[in-house]
């Protein structure tokens, strides 16, 4: 008896005994050689490391093309001298201007083409006679070259913001409508038909059953909208705009300052990447809310 009330207390010393750094040393997780093989083997982190490999071959070619002169300076300006024309602009803030006045006409063209594209939406669902008729016209509108119609806009509703927030909406129109006609539509039999038989009304279908469906169309086709209403304004401000990123970079051009055009387009991309990005991002929390 005095033997096991020994161990017993010696077990319980062992355990209020404090835990030491090397104890949390030998602890530890270590990766392993099958952790490193599924850390590669994950799509993300190849998809991350191509990205850096394309991102890191692009900048090489692009200053050894500059340097070596394998094209004319007058066509390609070396990586360096954009740099520093890039950290001039931000330095002095004349590219704020620009890229506020770029930003404000996506925005607004974009937020006319969700409530445009979701209004005839709704419509064509109660109406499918009118669908048909309507469709086709649209789509021969969506058809036009919106290098070729801006300067008939810019003509007909003047040179300020109206025809660049029309044009960008127009631009961003019909992947909208096309993505919340399918999700209108697109509704299981059998659920419409269990709606039906409760007796709900064509609303509480469209609000309790098709709207719902229609999210998981309409967020993706969102991405695509808003760099689509990007390139849309940067159109009306190579037609007509006194400030913006599509001015900035048509004065560069035509200056034949080549390297304030690439650093403008440096900007122009990187802004277009973060517009995806945000839209990417409202579509991920959406998903996430909806589940």
């Amino acid at each position: 008896m005095l033997r096991k009330a020994t161990e017993t207390m010696s077990a319980q010393t062992t355990q209020l005994l404090p835990v030491t750094a090397a104890d949390h040393t030998a602890r530890a997780p270590r990766w392993g050689a099958a952790d490193v093989r599924a850390f590669f083997a994950s799509t993300t982190t190849r998809a991350v490391i191509i990205a850096i490999a394309l991102l890191g071959g692009t900048i090489w070619f692009w200053n050894y093309s500059a340097t070596s002169g394998l094209i004319s300076p007058l066509l390609v300006a070396p990586p360096a001298a954009t740099m520093d024309v890039l950290g001039q602009m931000f330095a002095d803030g004349t590219i704020w201007v620009n890229l506020a006045a770029t930003a404000q006409i996506t925005l607004l063209g974009l937020g006319i083409a969700i409530l445009a594209a979701l209004l005839i939406s709704f419509v064509f669902v109660f109406s499918e006679s009118l669908r048909k008729a309507v469709y086709p016209f649209l789509i021969i509108i969506q058809t036009f070259p919106k290098v070729a119609i801006a300067p008939l806009i810019i003509a007909g509703f003047g040179y300020g913001t109206t025809p660049k927030v029309i044009l960008a909406a127009l631009m961003a129109f019909f992947p909208i409508l096309v993505n919340a006609l399918v999700g209108l539509t697109n509704i299981n039999q059998d659920q419409l038909n269990l709606f039906k038989s409760v007796g709900a009304s064509p609303w509480q279908v469209i609000r309790k059953l098709r709207i719902p469906n229609a999210v998981s169309y309409l967020l993706p086709a969102l991405q695509s909208a808003a760099v689509l209403a990007l390139i849309g304004t940067i159109v009306a401000e190579f037609v007509s705009a006194r400030e913006g990123m599509g001015f900035a970079i048509q004065a560069a051009v035509q200056t034949g300052s080549v390297s304030t055009t690439f650093a403008l387009l440096i900007v122009l991309g990187c802004f277009g990447v973060v517009i995806w990005l945000v839209m990417a991002g409202l579509n991920y929390l959406l998903r996430r809310y909806q589940r």
